[in-house]
């Protein structure tokens, strides 16, 4: 557990759930660049992409946005490329297809999940489909000196999505060094995807909740999906958390159990996920 800055991992987190906050179909508001602003950093852009498409329920045509790029102020220029889940993650569970396809990024380095690859492939900085992509932005916040650094963040689906744009800023831009944070992310691709990922990027935490399912999905069986690097694992206290599918992989349950490492008790679960010796708040 040493291995990570929970206060760092809050932070990411806390800017995910911003994006989180924000309808599909909404833009952001003056009051949400506030709340990225209070939390130290400048709102730059939206990232838009399509919908996750699943056989339950196809989202034909959706155009929705996915979270957004800030950069920090001063000397820092710390950019930031946030990516919010949604909740079509559980449709996609309920679809069951994990189907692959090669990797969009970098031709040879393995398969990737087929729903997330397509959205992957739609991200971008404008609603029109000829927008530059989200890693080609990112790039060019690099090479005119606006960003000095790059972090990637990401819960749920939008956790496999910023593991393919860090691999993507570090093959096809400046920036050689992102780091990754993600939260309740599926496996992204098989074996050797993982393989290409974690041979890439040096610094990736991939933070878990045991009890959640979505990160043990797509299986291992009957394709070779593995998680990539680095997996630091959260453990709920017995009986302090509905047991529900939605509960354990919710965002605020992620900030509840991550600020037990941290100290502190300002993020509370959602009043439907407190189980029966739920600590407080």
């Amino acid at each position: 557990m040493s291995l990570i800055d929970w206060q760092l991992a809050i932070q990411y987190a806390r800017l995910v759930k911003i994006a989180e906050d924000v309808q599909p179909g909404s833009e952001y508001s003056a009051q949400n660049k506030t709340d990225i602003q209070t939390l130290g950093y400048s709102f730059l852009q939206t990232l838009y992409g399509n919908e996750l498409a699943t056989d339950v329920d196809p989202h034909a045509g959706e155009t929705v946005t996915y979270g957004f790029l800030a950069v920090s102020p001063g000397a820092s220029q710390e950019l930031i490329a946030i990516v919010r889940g949604t909740d079509t993650i559980l449709e996609w569970i309920h679809d069951g297809s994990f189907l692959m396809v090669p990797n969009p990024i970098h031709a040879g380095a393995g398969m990737t999940e087929d729903g997330f690859t397509a959205i992957y492939k739609s991200l971008r900085i404008g609603r029109d489909p000829n927008s530059t992509s989200a890693a080609a932005s990112v790039g060019t916040y690099v090479h005119s000196g606006a960003a000095k650094s790059v972090t990637v963040a990401g819960h749920s689906l939008g956790g496999a999505l910023a593991t393919l744009l860090t691999l993507d800023i570090v093959l096809n831009t400046e920036c050689r060094q992102p780091a990754a944070y993600t939260y309740a992310s599926p496996r992204t691709g098989e074996h050797f995807f993982a393989g290409s990922y974690n041979a890439t990027v040096a610094q990736s935490y991939r933070i878990y909740n045991r009890s959640d399912l979505v990160p043990n999905l797509p299986p291992f069986l009957p394709l070779p999906y593995e998680h990539v690097n680095t997996g630091v694992e959260l453990v709920p206290p017995m009986n302090a958390l509905n047991d529900s599918i939605a509960c354990q992989h919710h965002l605020t349950t992620y900030l509840w159990l991550m600020q037990i490492f941290a100290g502190g008790n300002q993020f509370p679960v959602n009043p439907e996920c407190k189980g029966s010796a739920y600590p407080g708040p």
